[in-house]
Formats: C-alpha cells, structure tokens, sequence
C-alpha cells in the first residue's frame, strides 16, 4: 500500500484530512469505547513532548514582517474568534439549558483552546501554500496570544460561575 498503513490507505482513499480523522476517531473511542479511559492514561506521559515539538515548529515559522503586513486580517480574525467564542459558549449553554450566569461566562472560559486552529492552518496551507504567508502568521499569533491570556480569561470566567474559589 505504498508505505501506508492500513488506516493511512483509507484516509487517502476517501480523502479526508489526517486532523479530522484523528478528532473523530478520539470522539468516537471517548464516546463509545468501553476502557476509553486506558488509551487516554496512557498517552498522558508522552503528549507534552510532542505538543511542545508541535508549537516550537509552528512558531519557527512565524516571520515578524509578515505579521505586520496583514494587520487588519489579523485583527479581523481575533475578534470573530472572540466573538465566536462568546456565541458559542453562549449558545451550548442555551441548548444545554445551563443556568444564565453559567451561559454568561462559558465563552471567555473557551478562549485558550487554539490547538486545532494551528493543526487546520498548518492542513490549509498543505493545500493551499499560496496562502501561507496569510494564514501562518495570524494563526499563530493569534494562538500565542489566546494561550497568554486565555488561561486568566478562563479562570475568571469560572470564578464568576462558582467553580474556582477567587481566594487563591
């Protein structure tokens, strides 16, 4: 099969992205697998390593003058990701019938998650590396700056809600 292995093969036959196909298959084992918990255990030791090898490559490719370049798109792109984040943690609240306050303040405890914005521009520009010099720098700014305040933003976001005690 060309040096695939057999998932490989098929992910290439019915193509579809590498990074779906992974999110689906780690919804499916949580959702559906009756030991879900041992697989995940067992990856918890060894994921920093690679998360770490993943941010460092993505940022080595972040080029300072082109960030400056695309101003405007880069603002445009973190306002509607705030702002869909505030929509969205706002609407699974609503659909989940959560409690107001609990629906007030979900969005802004969303913020840091920007992991899979990185993996679908570093697959967008796979295919489309005309855009590269567009899409890597917002992204990635965007994400440094999402997990700089994202963690504080989170944090407030739960203590407003009750769940993290502001005491400490």
């Amino acid at each position: 099969m060309n040096g695939l292995s057999f998932n490989q093969h098929w992910i290439k036959w019915l193509n579809v992205s590498f990074l779906l196909a992974s999110m689906v298959l780690g919804c499916v084992v949580a959702n559906l697998a009756l030991h879900h918990i041992r697989p995940f255990h067992a990856i918890e030791g060894i994921e920093w390593p690679f998360m770490i090898l993943f941010f460092v490559l993505a940022g080595a490719s972040l080029q300072f003058e082109t960030l400056f370049q695309i101003g405007f798109i880069g603002s445009a792109y973190i306002i509607f990701r705030i702002i869909g984040r505030l929509l969205g943690g706002w609407t699974g609240g609503a659909i989940t019938h959560a409690k107001p306050l609990m629906r007030r303040w979900m969005g802004i405890a969303l913020m840091p998650q920007a992991g899979v914005a990185l993996g679908m521009a570093l697959v967008t520009i796979e295919h489309r590396p005309d855009l590269s010099e567009i899409i890597l720098p917002v992204v990635i700014a965007s994400t440094v700056l999402f997990e700089l305040i994202g963690p504080v933003l989170t944090r407030i976001g739960l203590m407003h809600v009750g769940e993290v005690r502001s005491d400490l």
